[in-house]
């Protein structure tokens, strides 16, 4: 069955101003047909955008398609419609498209980019991989290192390198194999623990030093002045062998012979008390008139002997120094040492006897015996104590008595002064420091 093709005329709608028609063909199904004849195929035609829209002559001499351009074939772009019921259908070209769109390269599905080969996935998985694997280096060198550190600490005790100055456990230099260390050896403990001048007597200041050293001076001018007077009594005159016992070499003449025609006779028996108590407390008595612990007044009293030279050797005000420190650092605490209590209380028992004896003659009758006893045993006890405080400071104290000539006649030292002569290193002072000034009173 035939089908007839009818041309039209329809203006463009946007044309050219000059209004001319443009003609649309009309095909027939029986000659443009889908390859599978079940189907026509309709054919849409547009004109390039670059050329002018003309009218399209339907001179016989011009074809009916020589305004087409290009024919999409692609069955992505064409469109299909079911016959109608008089079996026919007409193609209709009421508008020309402006513009054929291109078809786009199709790409596999999945594929990766060629600047990007790996996936977000990847590059997280390798991040996490790098960071534990640093973290596991650290961790291994961090336990490497201690752990030889440890191994070290273990083998310090035997090893003996030059700067620790340990005894050298290998085998010796031929040549050095008979010389012994140049420096003591060093336990680790010691070296971990520092030098042992952190455990010896610290330096106390110079006000608690004043403070203890002038209240034991004070104690003994009271009790002369309370329990004894410048008259004499009718008590029996003492022994000189008893009087003797305290005579002092910074006064002008003996007591025997002071005391008959002194009109001060308190003074003469306040420097005869005092110049007693600070001498048995003084490192350098004798260890028979020492109420010191006898550890303490031995060597003293060797080393400032007329038979010792010592004294004159070079540093050994140092060394004399640092052997206090140590000495009331290692030796049992005194006050807690029942045999120290026993010998000193003897001492002490034996001091007032002897000084009640010597000037009975001038006791005053308002006091008991007893009382005038308790009061001198507390000043020497407490006197037993200062000892010891003064003897473990690493600086050297020491009482001063002037002479008799430096006082002037006519005047007496009823107390002396307490002198500081070298720093806590043993150093002597260029000028010996003053801690408590002594006390000058008429004859």
């Amino acid at each position: 069955m035939a089908s007839s093709a009818t041309n039209s005329t329809n203006p463009i709608p946007g044309g050219s101003s000059s209004g001319a028609p443009v003609q649309s063909s009309t095909i027939s199904a029986s000659q443009i047909t889908s390859p599978s004849n079940t189907t026509p195929l309709r054919i849409t035609t547009s004109i390039s955008p670059t050329a002018a829209v003309s009218p399209i002559s339907t001179s016989p001499t011009t074809s009916p398609l020589s305004s087409v351009t290009s024919i999409a074939t692609s069955s992505s772009s064409s469109s299909y419609s079911s016959p109608t019921a008089n079996n026919s259908q007409s193609t209709t070209t009421p508008q020309s498209s402006v513009s054929s769109p291109s078809t786009p390269t199709p790409r596999p599905s999945g594929s990766a980019s060629p600047s990007n080969p790996l996936s977000n996935g990847a590059v997280a998985g390798i991040v996490v991989a790098v960071a534990l694997g640093l973290a596991l280096l650290t961790f291994l060198a961090t336990f490497v290192i201690m752990r030889r550190k440890q191994h070290s600490k273990e083998r310090q005790r035997y090893r003996s390198p030059k700067d620790r100055g340990g005894f050298e456990l290998s085998a010796p230099r031929e040549q050095n194999s008979t010389l012994m260390p140049k420096k003591p050896f060093v336990t680790e403990a010691s070296s971990a623990s520092g030098t042992y001048e952190n455990y010896l007597p610290q330096s106390a200041d110079d006000r608690t030093i004043q403070q203890r050293a002038k209240a034991i001076l004070d104690q003994i001018e009271l009790h002369v002045e309370n329990f004894y007077r410048n008259s004499s009594s009718s008590a029996p005159r003492p022994d000189n062998a008893e009087l003797a016992l305290f005579d002092s070499p910074y006064l002008p003449a003996s007591l025997t012979s002071l005391l008959p025609r002194s009109k001060n006779r308190v003074n003469i028996m306040k420097h005869a008390l005092a110049q007693s108590v600070t001498s048995s407390i003084s490192p350098s008595a004798g260890p028979a008139r020492s109420l010191l612990p006898t550890e303490y007044a031995l060597l003293p009293h060797t080393v400032t002997s007329a038979r010792s030279g010592v004294s004159t050797k070079a540093g050994s005000a140092q060394i004399m120094s640092r052997w206090r420190e140590m000495t009331a650092y290692l030796r049992p605490d005194p006050t807690k040492d029942a045999a120290y209590i026993a010998q000193r209380d003897k001492q002490i028992n034996d001091t007032v006897q002897s000084f009640a004896r010597a000037f009975a003659p001038w006791k005053s009758t308002g006091y008991k015996d007893e009382e005038r006893a308790r009061s001198l045993s507390a000043i020497l006890e407490d006197a037993a104590n200062l000892g010891i405080f003064l003897f473990s400071q690493p600086s050297t104290l020491e009482f001063y008595w002037p002479s008799s000539s430096e006082v002037g006649v006519g005047s007496i030292v009823v107390s002396p002064a307490l002198l500081k002569t070298t720093d806590e290193k043993g150093q002597d002072l260029v000028e010996a420091q003053v801690m408590v000034n002594n006390v000058v009173l008429d004859a």
